[in-house]
């Protein structure tokens, strides 16, 4: 395995407060990493990557030209990238948009809009590509075009960063995912295939409590576990989740799983817990892949580990 790099970021400091402090970012080449925080930093990562050489920044927000249509605006975008030789039939095909291509930008869906706004990012030469928030609010359709675009831009040998608030979509993208809060940059342990510490068996438990204990605003709020939608931990902290809604837990997963089981809770991914109530639907992004989309107003999608899949199948007998 090749040795990583490292980029040092410069700190952020903002009225005498340091927001975060100056920090390494390990990299390899046709890596795809995932920053984790939250949306003010990163809008100063975006500042601090764009004065980088040999980096494109894709930022959300970018424009379209609203009175071109599709075939025209990818013409454009190649003779802006010098990128001539790919035919605009091979890069509609990537990009999904070949029963859009003689439509006019602005008459195209978000998700739509989105795809072919990471048009640059493909075209761009640059080794480091940059990208915010790459599949926030985009249909499921178009999230799975978007991982296969971010494999085809690891062949190309560009490592990619994801800046992202969405820690569960960093999950499925991501081959390393780093958190960056006030403290500094914190690899998280994403691993999935690792071996599990197996809780006690459920049948020994001499007490099944059907009161889930949460805590917020200095107050002790007690769930029944048909009214929660998933389970999650992220660096040892626990949030069980109710209606879109994030409640700290002192339980552990572990503990979790045992008390949750018998009321039809599954362990789908080493930091995930969900209720099989609440699941629509098994999505499969890539060979590896896996979520959950859950039935609720939220859209709220789960990771789902390749080695539980088959266990899942089992218990929903498909």
């Amino acid at each position: 395995m090749n040795q990583p790099n490292f980029l040092t970021i410069d700190p952020y400091i903002e009225s005498g407060n340091v927001i975060y402090p100056s920090f390494q970012l390990p990299f390899q080449t046709g890596a795809i990493i995932g920053i984790y925080t939250d949306v003010a930093k990163i809008h100063t990562l975006l500042q601090w990557f764009t004065k980088q050489p040999d980096t494109y920044t894709q930022v959300r927000e970018n424009a379209l030209y609203e009175r071109l249509k599709v075939t025209e605006y990818i013409h454009f975008c190649q003779g802006l990238f010098s990128a001539l030789s790919q035919s605009k039939e091979e890069l509609l095909t990537l990009f999904a948009l070949t029963e859009q291509k003689n439509t006019f930008n602005s008459k195209l869906k978000n998700s739509e809009k989105q795809r072919l706004k990471l048009l640059h990012t493909y075209l761009s030469t640059a080794s480091f590509q940059v990208i915010e928030e790459p599949f926030q609010n985009l249909d499921e359709f178009s999230k799975q075009n978007v991982l296969q675009l971010l494999a085809v831009l690891q062949q190309q040998e560009k490592t990619i960063f994801l800046l992202s608030n969405n820690f569960e979509e960093l999950l499925i993208s991501s081959s390393k995912i780093y958190k960056l809060d006030a403290q500094g940059l914190h690899a998280l342990d994403v691993k999935e295939d690792e071996i599990e510490t197996k809780p006690s068996p459920i049948e020994n438990a001499p007490i099944l409590l059907d009161k889930i204990p949460t805590k917020k605003n200095d107050k002790i709020i007690l769930f029944n576990p048909p009214e929660i939608d998933y389970i999650e931990s992220v660096e040892g902290i626990v949030s069980v989740y109710v209606a879109g809604e994030a409640f700290p837990c002192t339980l552990s997963l572990n503990d979790l799983e045992q008390k949750l089981t018998p009321f039809g809770f599954f362990r789908s991914h080493r930091s995930y817990i969900v209720n099989l109530q609440k699941v629509r639907e098994i999505i499969t992004w890539t060979r590896n892949s896996y979520s959950l989309a859950l039935n609720s107003t939220e859209k709220t999608v789960v990771p789902l580990s390749k080695n539980k899949l088959a266990d899942l199948k089992e218990i929903l007998g498909i």
